[in-house]
Parts: C-alpha cells; structure tokens; sequence
C-alpha cells in the first residue's frame, strides 16, 4: 500500500479524537447538571424539602457547611497537632530511567498507598448532613501536612546496575494529606433522609465533588476544559480531514495510473493483434483453421496434450480444457507460440 504511513497516522488520530469526544462529553454532561443542581442550606427545613421529594432524595444537589467528625477525629501519623477525618499516605520512588532514544528521564512512581476515613458530616450551626464514601469523590480538596523528600545514596555498584538496567533511584518521597475537621466545603452529591438522617453520597446523575470552590468556580472550571476539549476536537479532525484527503488523492492517482497502464496494454495489444493478422497467409485449408473460429489458422500448442488447433486470439479464452479432449476433464493447458 503507497498510503500505509497514513493509515496508520488516520488510525492514530482518530483514536486520539475519539478519546477527546469522550472527555468532551464528560465535561459538558457535568457542566449541565452542575448548573441544573439546586443549591440547600443546611437548616432546620432541609428535612422537610428532601423528606417531601420522591424516595425522600433529591437526585443531584449542593450544600455548604464546616467538617465535623463523628467521633474521635483521626490524627496525623507525622504531625500529631493536625487531626481530621480523612488521611491519605502515599510513598513514591522518584527514578531515573532511560528512553527508547536512549535520553534518560526522570520519573515518578507510586509505590504504596493508605487510607484512613471515618464518618463526618458538613454542619451549619447545629444542623449536619453526613457525607458517605467521601474516598469516591472526582474532587477531594485536602491539605497537605506532611512532604519529606530523602535522596538515595548511590554506592559504584548501584550506578554500574542501574546503567545496564536503565533504571536508577534518585529517592524516595513521602506525602500525608489530611481532610481537616474544621475545613468549609462545597459538597455536591446525591441527597438523602434516612430515617431522621441526612446523606450525602455519590450520585447516578453526576460525580461527587467534595470541594473547597463554589458551585460557580466548578462550572467555569468544568467549561473552560470543555472549551479547551474542544480546541482538541477540532485540531484532530483537521488533521483527520488532512489525512483523507491524502488517501483519496493517493487513490485518485493510483487509480487513474491503472486506467492509463491499461490503455496502454489495450492499444499495443490491438496494434499487435493488427500486425499479426496482416502476416497470417490468406489461402488455408480447412484443417490449418482454428477449430473454434475456424478464421484464422492454428498458432497455438496446449501443453500437455500437445494439440495445435486454436489460433491466438481464441487462445486467450481458453483456461482450463484443451477443445480437442472431453470438455468434462478439468486439465490445465499451458500455451506456446509456433
């Protein structure tokens, strides 16, 4: 194929746009039910509004209030004075490794990650609506309160190993991030009363955001990356247009060379077929004639019988049976010039 380059390159790049489609409909579905999301307080007629709402919940909504444990709140494994009521360790391994074009680049890698939660609510006042599966959230806005970065001492040995593997550690980092109590969030979930208890929890209609922005701030971000999805949707599909017409003009050209080769084969064959009729002898007996045309005289002899009896030009029509042998007998003739 003269356009394999290109098929492969359209191939590409329609993966590529088909995966920005995607996220593009993402971000705009969660735009739309962001500003469709009606907003609550979080008072003393919440339960009445949610209590009066079919399967007492409401599908998709937004609530503000301060984090509150239920219970003893956890406390930082590395900072003892932070205490919160979610706890999010992670271990990396900060590395060096070499590419396929043989550049080494750094690199980070997630080694091991904890988790820790424990029931809490969002409380105005003395008012609260307990958040469930806070771990599920697209948005988790916590605090980092602990980040220590420790270097690897490389010993001769080390460096010689990692040349040869192509990997070398640079260190290793270790990050704590807390979700404190006392922290103001924008929650934005599925709204439920459970017997007399408030929760909120993922939603069949759209993500849960567990937030420190505002319903507003989560819409303007949501539309500028389905503006700048956008952009990539259109820069694909030009490219994609590019490509086609590069194929088709390809194609175009292919095609159009065949059509010339074939007239070309066409006319010599015709000026041939010209010139050896005007050398045939005029004055034949009936048995020099071609037994199909019965025109022209025997030019042709079948292998592997070794009958001369077609002329050139019925020649070209025989395929598989010699004229003279059963018609029924499936032979292969071969075919030599006198």
């Amino acid at each position: 194929m003269d356009f394999i380059h290109e098929s492969v390159a359209l191939g590409v790049d329609l993966l590529i746009l088909g995966l920005c489609v995607r996220e593009y409909a993402h971000y705009k579905n969660t735009a739309r039910v962001l500003r469709e999301a009606p907003q609550f307080n979080i008072d003393k007629e919440l339960k009445t509004i949610v209590g009066r709402q079919q399967d007492k919940k409401i599908p998709y909504a937004v609530i503000r209030g301060t984090v509150t444990p239920i219970g003893v709140p956890l406390r930082s494994s590395f900072v003892p004075s932070v205490s919160g009521v979610l706890q999010i360790v992670k271990l990396h391994e900060h590395r060096v490794m070499r590419a396929f074009a043989g550049f080494w680049a750094e690199q980070r890698k997630l080694i091991h990650e904890s988790a820790n939660e424990m029931p809490f609510e969002l409380r105005n006042g003395d008012r609260g609506v307990e958040i469930v599966d806070a771990m599920s959230a697209a948005v988790l806005d916590v605090d980092v309160v602990y980040d220590n970065y420790e270097s690897t001492s490389l010993s001769f040995f080390d460096h010689i190993f990692g040349f040869f593997t192509g990997v070398r550690q640079k260190g290793l980092q270790t990050t704590e991030q807390v979700l404190r109590d006392g922290s103001f969030l924008t929650a934005i979930g599925e709204l439920e009363m459970d017997g007399q208890t408030l929760r909120m929890q993922p939603s069949k209609q759209g993500p849960l955001f567990l937030t420190t922005a505002t319903k507003s701030t989560l819409i303007k971000r949501f539309e500028d990356a389905k503006s700048s999805m956008l952009f990539k949707i259109v820069l694909c599909s030009s490219i994609s247009m590019v490509l086609v017409g590069l194929i088709v003009r390809k194609v175009y050209r292919r095609k159009k060379q065949e059509r010339e080769e074939a007239k070309i084969r066409n006319r010599l064959e015709s000026e041939r077929r010209e010139r050896r009729a005007r050398s045939r002898p005029h004055t034949l007996s009936q048995d020099q004639l071609c037994v199909v045309c019965s025109t022209n005289p025997k030019e042709i002899i079948l292998l592997p019988c070794g009958h001369v009896c077609l002329c050139e030009d019925c020649a070209q029509k025989i395929e598989f049976t010699c004229p003279k042998l059963n018609p029924n007998a499936k032979v292969k003739s071969d075919q030599l010039y006198l």
